[in-house]
């Protein structure tokens, strides 16, 4: 049996680059949508708020978090929020593995497109991450602030920033071999 990952990737491979050019300026109008959806569904509670919590690292920072938040009266906006990331999850992992694979397409580089490939990969890894770490988080916000549950958030969560930091950075880079090629393309 096929996992549904094989099947995504394999049409991500195969897609053509117009069909990527329209999923990828797709994906980014739906996680713009996204964000100000939740910015206004959210008010006052902000998404660093979740950040915060997610690297408490220590039950007793994430213990002071939830009794703040209590107090605040953005206790329930975070049991929100957390729950909404799972959408953002779809969002976010989607987007940024069709960008990967689009921008190093344009980069007419086939060790760019390689990397493409690869990076696309680990947001299916870091969307597992943000799973495993928005479940810890709910069980931390549920009453169970206990050491497992926050170092698996923090564990999953600092995973997760990493393979997202290092994808933009390539993002980055198919950019600037992208915007060079077109460059020297015009210099013709």
């Amino acid at each position: 049996m096929r996992s549904p990952h094989s099947s995504y990737m394999k049409l991500l491979t195969k897609a053509s680059l117009p069909q990527l050019r329209r999923w990828f300026w797709l994906l980014l109008l739906a996680n713009i949508l996204y964000f100000a959806a939740a910015h206004f569904l959210l008010q006052p509670f902000a998404p660093e708020d979740i950040v915060h919590f997610e690297m408490a690292k220590e039950t007793s920072v994430a213990e002071n978090i939830v009794q703040a938040w209590r107090l605040e009266g953005n206790y329930d906006r975070a049991i929100v929020s957390v729950y909404i990331d799972f959408l953002f999850i779809l969002l976010y992992t989607s987007g940024l593995a069709v960008a990967c694979a689009f921008l190093s397409r344009l980069t007419k580089h086939e060790i760019l497109r390689r990397a493409g490939r690869l990076f696309s990969y680990l947001m299916i890894i870091a969307g597992i991450c943000d799973v495993v770490e928005n479940i810890a988080m709910l069980k931390s916000l549920n009453g169970m602030i206990y050491s497992w549950n926050v170092m698996l958030a923090y564990d999953m969560a600092a995973t997760k920033f990493s393979i997202i930091i290092l994808s933009i950075l390539f993002i980055i880079i198919c950019l600037i071999f992208w915007g060079l090629l077109w460059f020297e393309g015009g210099k013709k």
